[in-house]
């Protein structure tokens, strides 16, 4: 089903996010009277997926500073719908299996849950807790299920996931040393060019111009040469390089560019950024001048790492299982 990222569903915010457990299910779901799967009799909606996406949504287009087209957007939130209900049929999966093990969450632990709930959320003050849990629709009890659930859903997570300290093996940290250390590397210098192209021209109206340059900034998005359109479309000092401005510092451009440069990902074209006269693009070539830290600065991170992973294939061995043996029902 096609869906843009701004019709997303509201979510209602107080309800705990899913913990994401990387399943793949082999058919692909989609809508049939807004029921996505039945999960042991019980049904996963389209809304509930939606809810569960919105959050999601939010985070990545922050992780990425809003420089993604539409397209782009399109594209990672049909991934999310994905994950969701993979993620909502785990959670109905765990509270199938702990309602068959006899489980039992006592009231005492509910409150601790959500008496922490409202000291982290709300200062401690219950009075405003309660403003936004009436302003969201949602009842005091029906809060409570889902602290309750929540609480089995984490509790049988943990206890399938193997021991909290898992011994690793010196390659197997060094491994993950390599792959996680340019996250942790100085920021350096930006590589950075600029394109300048102006808002007026001879013999266009501005809204050709602005079709016009539209057109450019597409083309760039989709891998066109940068340095070969700055020479030819670019007004500027350092049209002539192809719009190379050079490694460039915290104080080289006005604050608001600067942190743009410093926010691309390598080799990504920023969005197109109105500056006045001109339309700005801008394209990070990478960075220079960071430092990496030593295997021994990070290898607490590594270990962390290495054993939320390890602890996450020992969950997904017994989510397989749980899966194998369940009643699931997806509608295509």
């Amino acid at each position: 089903m096609k869906r843009s990222f701004r019709k997303i569903f509201p979510a209602l915010t107080l309800v705990l996010g899913l913990v994401a457990f990387g399943s793949s299910l082999e058919a692909k779901p989609i809508v049939l009277n807004g029921i996505r799967a039945v999960v042991n009799g019980e049904p996963i909606t389209q809304t509930m997926v939606d809810s569960a996406v919105e959050t999601q949504v939010r985070m990545w287009l922050v992780e990425n500073k809003g420089m993604v087209s539409r397209a782009e957007a399109d594209r990672e939130i049909k991934k999310m719908e994905v994950r969701a209900l993979d993620d909502l049929i785990d959670r109905m999966l765990i509270l199938s299996e702990f309602k068959r093990m006899g489980g039992n969450i006592k009231d005492s632990i509910v409150d601790e849950q959500i008496n922490s709930f409202i000291k982290n959320r709300f200062g401690g003050d219950r009075a405003k807790f309660l403003e936004e849990l009436k302003r969201t629709g949602m009842t005091i009890a029906q809060f409570r299920e889902v602290q309750r659930d929540q609480i089995a859903i984490n509790a049988l997570r943990s206890q399938n996931s193997g021991d909290s300290a898992i011994p690793h093996t010196p390659w197997a940290k060094k491994k993950k040393y390599d792959e996680i250390k340019g996250k942790f590397a100085s920021e350096g210098k930006v590589k950075l060019s600029i394109m300048s192209l102006p808002k007026e021209v001879p013999g266009k109206s501005a809204s050709e111009r602005a079709a016009y340059v539209k057109s450019l900034h597409s083309r760039l998005q989709k891998g066109a040469d940068f340095g070969s359109i700055a020479k030819k479309e670019s007004q500027d000092s350092f049209a002539s390089k192809g719009g190379y401005v050079g490694a460039i510092g915290r104080d080289t451009l006005n604050p608001a560019l600067t942190q743009l440069a410093y926010d691309l990902p390598s080799g990504r074209v920023s969005p197109l950024i109105d500056d006045g006269p001109f339309w700005r693009i801008l394209k990070s070539n990478g960075r220079v001048g960071q430092s990496v830290p030593s295997f021994e600065k990070l290898e607490d991170e590594v270990e962390q790492r290495l054993t939320m992973e390890q602890r996450q294939e020992y969950l997904e061995v017994w989510l397989k299982k749980l899966r194998r043996d369940a009643n699931v029902r997806l509608y295509d």
